[in-house]
C-alpha cells in the first residue's frame, strides 16, 4: 500500500468514525468501543503535538483564550 493510498484509507477511517460519533452525540445511537477507542487515540496524538509545538497553557492563559471569545472586534 502507497503512503497515498494509506492517506486515503485513513481520512475514509476518519470521516466514518465522525459520522458514527455524531449519530452517537445527536441521535443516541451506540458508539462501537473500537470507534471510540481510535478516536481518543486520534485526539491524544493530536493533543500531544499541539502540546510539543505550543507548549502547555496554564489555567489563567487557558481562561484568557476563553474570554477573548466574548470580546467584540
Amino acid at each position: 500500500m502507497t503512503s497515498e493510498t494509506q492517506a486515503a484509507a485513513s481520512d475514509l477511517q476518519e470521516l466514518t468514525d465522525r459520522d458514527a460519533v455524531y449519530r452517537h452525540a445527536f441521535e443516541g445511537q451506540p458508539l462501537d468501543p473500537e470507534i471510540r477507542r481510535r478516536v481518543r487515540e486520534r485526539a491524544a496524538r493530536i493533543t500531544e503535538e499541539i502540546q510539543l509545538t505550543r507548549g502547555l497553557a496554564d489555567d489563567e492563559t487557558f481562561q484568557k483564550l476563553l474570554g477573548d471569545d466574548d470580546e467584540e472586534p
